[in-house]
């Protein structure tokens, strides 16, 4: 049923997801749905815990940032995978057992990295919502290069107005989503070293 779920919201986004639809998908009444999985957002989480399913654990073999960078990247895979899914890995914090072991490498990676016990939380979930942010915003067109329509408006401007921009626009064009990301992902990592400088 959470494949199926999965293939329906694929299909048409959120909002051609129904519990009718996926009742007529399935064969059985929507309120069956409803009952295995006591609301629409426990189907929901279902279906984050099957995405974070996809994700394969790092070799331990790897250094930290090895490790997390691993992760990053299995995140971003599973993103261009299911594009019209993946907003559910960033709507629940826990999504169940395959959830689990992942962050049980984040915590032991960022201790491996000097980050003191206390800080491990909040550093653990601001690495969580960037690699899951980045990842969205490749998914849903923010990153990517500069459109025909971006670099006309931008032309439009007086010369004097934003001269820095215009001048990088043409880099703008060139705009390569997955050198963002591994440029992104490397300056995370960097903070996390600077940090653990810090403690």
């Amino acid at each position: 049923m959470v494949e199926a779920a999965l293939e329906l919201m694929e299909a048409g986004g959120e909002a051609g997801f129904t519990l009718r639809k996926l009742g007529v998908r399935v064969g059985c009444d929507p309120m069956s749905i409803l009952y295995h999985f006591k609301s629409k957002e426990g189907l929901y989480r279902a279906m984050a815990g099957r995405l974070e399913s996809q994700l394969r654990i790092a070799p331990g073999s790897l250094p930290w940032r090895g490790r997390m960078r691993h992760l990053a990247d299995q995140y971003r895979s599973v993103a261009l995978r299911f594009p019209k899914s993946f907003w559910l890995m960033q709507h629940f914090v826990y999504t169940g057992p395959a959830d689990y072991d992942h962050m049980e490498m984040v915590h032991g990676a960022l201790r491996e990295a000097g980050i003191p016990a206390r800080d491990v939380p909040s550093i653990c979930l601001g690495w969580y919502a960037c690699i899951t942010g980045l990842a969205m915003g490749e998914v849903g067109g923010l990153i990517g290069p500069a459109s025909l329509q971006d670099m006309e408006e931008l032309a439009e401007l007086p010369d004097h107005s934003h001269p820095l921009l215009k001048g990088a626009m043409p880099l703008y064009q060139d705009m390569a989503p997955n050198a963002v990301f591994a440029l992104s992902i490397e300056m995370l990592l960097d903070g996390i070293v600077a940090q653990a400088a810090q403690a």
